[in-house]
């Protein structure tokens, strides 16, 4: 027995080492698709923004680096199921990406009604917006729900823009009664937009309820490993500085 305990150990380590270096040997480059800028959640220049900077830390974790391709918001979802994308960021669970799958939520958007305090106008529903003249993101129509689909074909002007600094600017040039957007990247787009906050000036309705986000993963354990270290980096001082460094609402 005590001769043969070195072999025992050798092929304990062997098989210690596999496991510890698998996911090493999987580590590669991965194109990762990322809709236009929406600061303060993403920043195309220099690649940074708190979602850009989590996925990035989380995957770093995991030994990859990763390559963002910047498109429109609503073609994520189809390079993903093409495979044409290894992942693809802020995905609504509502649209269908299959053969890929949704990881766990990483992030929550907070979308609100936004009006100018002079206006005087006051929304305690989605329905109330059939009302008014609005300005909503891309893709709103389908991520919002129905009951917002159907106030906003009754509206007397509606438009999605994908470039979401022009939501703000037609808001507050009077080109528009309401804009539906993030409260983050409201707050963040008016101060870039005017130098200082404007949220005093602003009515803020909050009629929608949050919504999470997925990231969308064609290779199954990339994804689980993803939600794992998902879960473990919420609870890291990192994650707690990007949160203040941002500058959150919510």
């Amino acid at each position: 027995m005590i001769k043969s305990l070195p072999v025992v150990l050798v092929k304990v380590l062997l098989v210690l080492s596999f496991v510890v270096n698998s996911d090493d040997a999987r580590a590669k480059q991965l194109d990762v698709t990322v809709g236009w800028s929406k600061p303060p959640y993403v920043i195309e220049q220099g690649n940074t923004g708190f979602e850009i900077e989590l996925v990035r830390a989380i995957f770093t974790e995991m030994g990859h680096q990763l390559n963002f391709i910047y498109l429109p918001f609503g073609r994520t979802n189809d390079l993903v199921k093409m495979g044409k994308v290894d992942v693809g960021m802020t995905l609504s669970s509502k649209f269908d990406i299959f053969p890929a799958k949704f990881s766990e939520p990483y992030i929550i958007y907070q979308n609100v009604a936004i009006s100018l305090k002079g206006r005087g106008i006051r929304i305690g529903e989605i329905a109330e917006l059939q009302k008014y003249s609005i300005v909503g993101f891309q893709n709103a129509n389908v991520i919002l729900g129905e009951q917002y689909s159907k106030a906003v074909q009754s509206s007397p002007f509606y438009i999605e823009l994908p470039e979401q600094k022009k939501q703000v600017e037609m808001l507050l040039k009077g080109r528009a009664d309401v804009v539906v957007m993030d409260v983050n990247i409201f707050n963040y787009l008016s101060k870039e937009f005017l130098g200082e906050s404007h949220m005093e000036n602003v009515d803020v309705h909050k009629i929608f309820p949050k919504n999470a986000y997925h990231l969308g993963v064609l290779d199954d354990g990339l994804r689980q490993g993803f939600n794992r270290h998902l879960q473990k980096f919420r609870h890291t001082e990192q994650y707690q500085r990007l949160l203040k460094q941002y500058d959150f609402l919510q």
